[in-house]
């Protein structure tokens, strides 16, 4: 019995392991030369300008797109422009299918053995064990946000930030796209000296 909630415990302390593995990673990068003391307005590249096959039609996951990043550059200090920005911002989404491998013990039910004996009946009583792993294929979809920076000036791509996680709906979330966005941004260190 003892040896049975042990291994329970250790099979919940390695799916926390795993499970805790399907976070959202995010990384950034910018350009060597940029100097982002210089940044300080952005604007939001107009639809027509921008044309993206992967882009859903989906108004609200846009502008909730939109206002996520805004919001977080406004915390880092910058301000949004109507007219003549020093960076255009721009983004891609992209989901993906794929499948993980995953395992499961298989255990043995308990059961009762029962021995003859001279006098009476003996019953001895065997715990379940284990006697192997299930494995199967699991599909999943991982969603991907992509951030990118334009100086208005050089039409020169200066950063960009991009996101990927698993995610549970069929399509991305405003959920999915806050997590992501925060992901981002919190690598998103510029200007240096603030």
């Amino acid at each position: 019995m003892k040896n049975n909630l042990i291994r329970r415990l250790i099979h919940m302390i390695i799916m926390g392991i795993f499970l805790s593995g399907c976070s959202i990673s995010s990384h950034t990068e910018k350009a060597p030369t940029v100097n982002f003391t210089a940044y300080k307005t952005f604007a939001w590249v107009a639809p027509e300008v921008v044309q993206k096959p992967d882009r859903s039609d989906n108004d609200i996951i846009d502008n909730h797109i939109k206002n996520s990043v805004s919001r977080e550059l406004i915390k880092k200090g910058w301000q949004e422009a109507t007219t003549s920005p020093d960076v255009w911002l721009d983004y891609t989404i992209a989901v993906d299918r794929s499948s993980k491998r995953e395992s499961e013990p298989v255990y043995r039910y308990p059961h009762t053995q029962y021995i003859f004996g001279r006098r009476r009946i003996y019953s001895i009583w065997y715990p379940g064990a284990l006697i192997g792993y299930r494995t199967q294929n699991v599909p999943f979809k991982t969603g991907e946000l992509s951030i990118n920076m334009v100086d208005a000036k050089t039409n020169k791509l200066i950063w960009q930030g991009w996101a990927k996680g698993e995610i549970n709906a069929s399509h991305i979330t405003s959920k999915d796209v806050d997590s992501r966005v925060k992901s981002i941004f919190r690598k998103f260190n510029y200007p240096e000296n603030s």
